[in-house]
C-alpha cells in the first residue's frame, strides 16, 4: 500500500522525539529516487531512508545498507554542501497531506549560520524531494517540474516554494466535529461506504475506509441502503479515529499472507480471514523498514526466478 497520510502523521511524530537535534553527518543517494541520511546525536547514530519513488514513496529510519553509485549525483552533491554538518531542528507534516519538511540550522563557508529545509512529497506517482532555503525559495529538487507540464505548479530552482492545492475534503484534524456529522448524515443509498469516506475524507486509505465500513455496516463493500442504523455507528467510528488522530494513539501493524508482506496500517484489521497474519512493530520505522525490506527481498527473488527460467 502507499504511505498514508495518518501512518505519515503517525511517523512524523515517532521521527520528531528521534531525531530533533540530530547533527548529518553524511548524505548519500544510492537509488535514483532515494536518499540516506546518516544522522548522529548523543550516544547514539542511525541512518534515515527518504524515498520519492513513484510506486512506494516513504521515509524511516532503516537498518539496511545500500549501496552507493561511484559518482554521487548533482541533486546528492547539493544535499552534502548544504545539510552536512547541519543539525534538524524541525520535522513537521503539512496537515493530513502526504508532505514532510526538515528544517536543518547549519554553518556555510563563510561562517554565517542559516536554515534550510528538505521537503518529502509522498504523493504517487508526483513524489518529490526539495531543497529549500530559508526564504522557501527552491534550491534543487530531485524531479524538476514544468510550468508546461504541471499546470499550476511549477517547481524548479528559483522558484518560491508552494505548498499543493488543497483537495476538496475534510480533515479530522481541522473539523473533527464536522468529521462526524458528516459520517452520520451518510451518503446516497447506492453509495458504497468504502467510496463515500474515500471521496470526502483526508488521508483515509481504501484499506482503512474498507475497514470501517464492515465495522458500521457489517460488510467491507456495504452500501448506505444495507442497514438503516449504520450511519450512527459510522459516526462513532469516526469520532474514534480522529480521537486516536488528535492523540497519536496508533499500533503498528503489518498484515501478511503466505509469509509475503502485503499491506500495512496503524491499527488491527479484522475484514481479512485468518490466513492473513497481522504482526505489530514496536515503532513505525521497525514496520516500514521490515516491511519493504522483504518485498523488496522477495521481488529480487522473483527476478532471478524468470531469469533462471528464460536461460
Amino acid at each position: 500500500m502507499p504511505l498514508d497520510a495518518i501512518c505519515l502523521r503517525a511517523l512524523t511524530n515517532e521521527l520528531k522525539g528521534q531525531l530533533l537535534g540530530a547533527r548529518i553527518d553524511k548524505v548519500q543517494q544510492p537509488e535514483r529516487d532515494t536518499l540516506l541520511l546518516s544522522l548522529r546525536s548523543p550516544g547514539t547514530s542511525c541512518r534515515l531512508l527518504l524515498s520519492a519513488s513513484s510506486n512506494h514513496p516513504r521515509i524511516h529510519l532503516t537498518e539496511e545498507a545500500m549501496e552507493n553509485p561511484a559518482q554521487p549525483p548533482m541533486f546528492c552533491m547539493l544535499l552534502r554542501k548544504h545539510l552536512v554538518g547541519g543539525r534538524i531542528t524541525e520535522i513537521e507534516q503539512s496537515g493530513l497531506e502526504r508532505i514532510v519538511t526538515f528544517t536543518v540550522r547549519s554553518v556555510n563557508e563563510l561562517g554565517e549560520s542559516g536554515t534550510k529545509k528538505l521537503v518529502l512529497e509522498a504523493m504517487g506517482r508526483r513524489s518529490n524531494l526539495l531543497l529549500l532555503d530559508e526564504d522557501d525559495r527552491i534550491l534543487d529538487c530531485m524531479r524538476r517540474v514544468e510550468f508546461e507540464v504541471s499546470g499550476a505548479r511549477a517547481l524548479l530552482p528559483g522558484l518560491y516554494y508552494q505548498l499543493p492545492t488543497p483537495l476538496d475534503k475534510l480533515s479530522l484534524l481541522t473539523d473533527p466535529e464536522g468529521a462526524v456529522e458528516l459520517a452520520r448524515r451518510g451518503g446516497g443509498a447506492e453509495e458504497t461506504v468504502e467510496r463515500f469516506l474515500l471521496d470526502r475524507y483526508l488521508g483515509i486509505s481504501p484499506l482503512i475506509a474498507r475497514e470501517l465500513s464492515l465495522r458500521a455496516f457489517g460488510a467491507a463493500d456495504a452500501r448506505f441502503a444495507d442497514r438503516s442504523d449504520g450511519c450512527e455507528r459510522l459516526a462513532a467510528e469516526m469520532e474514534r479515529l480522529t480521537e486516536a488522530v488528535r492523540e497519536n494513539r496508533f499500533t503498528p501493524t503489518m498484515l501478511s499472507r503466505e509469509g509475503k508482506p502485503v499491506d500495512f496500517t496503524y491499527c488491527p484489521i479484522t475484514q481479512y480471514s485468518a490466513e492473513t497474519v497481522q504482526t505489530t512493530f514496536p515503532t513505525f520505522s521497525a514496520l516500514l523498514d521490515a516491511f519493504y525490506t522483504e518485498r523488496d527481498r522477495q521481488e529480487a527473488a522473483q527476478r532471478r526466478g524468470r531469469e533462471l527460467t528464460r536461460t
